[in-house]
């Protein structure tokens, strides 16, 4: 019944780790701010990347109006809306980010706190086992002697 109830403990473990637990693991080795922080910087980079891609996209569909009018289209006007556009949705995407990023944390330290009591579980019947074979074997010698 022991080793069975070993073997359970120990799939559960193996399947934790090579399932979810990857990435709960990894989430968990930062503290939460620095998590939050780096998904933010993520977030940073993927918005502005798009922006400047729906920028270049824009002005590639708009080229022939463009170069046309070149001498009299207002780029200091278009430049403040295309950087107000970007602040409003670096703003929006930030404060998603860091609810997702705080949901994902907070349930990744609950399995891994989960996982490390079985863990304890786990080396609990392991110190149990090495004390029976300890006292197996001083009565060997008892026996011997």
């Amino acid at each position: 019944m022991l080793k069975e109830e070993k073997i359970r403990l120990m799939i559960r473990l193996a399947d934790y780790e090579q399932g979810q637990g990857k990435i709960d693991l990894e989430r968990t080795r930062y503290y939460k701010m620095d998590y939050i922080r780096l998904q933010i910087l993520k977030t940073l980079v993927s918005v502005t990347g798009a922006v400047f891609l729906v920028i270049l996209l824009l002005g590639m569909y708009h080229i022939e109006y463009i170069i046309t009018n070149a001498m009299t289209l207002d780029y200091a006007g278009m430049g403040k809306f295309f950087l107000v556009i970007y602040i409003l949705l670096l703003c929006l995407f930030s404060a998603i980010t860091i609810s997702v990023a705080t949901v994902q944390y907070e349930a990744s330290k609950t399995r891994v706190k989960d996982y490390y009591v079985t863990l304890q579980e786990l080396l609990q019947y392991y110190d149990r086992e090495e004390a029976e074979v300890v006292a197996r074997d001083s009565l060997k010698e008892d026996f011997v002697l």
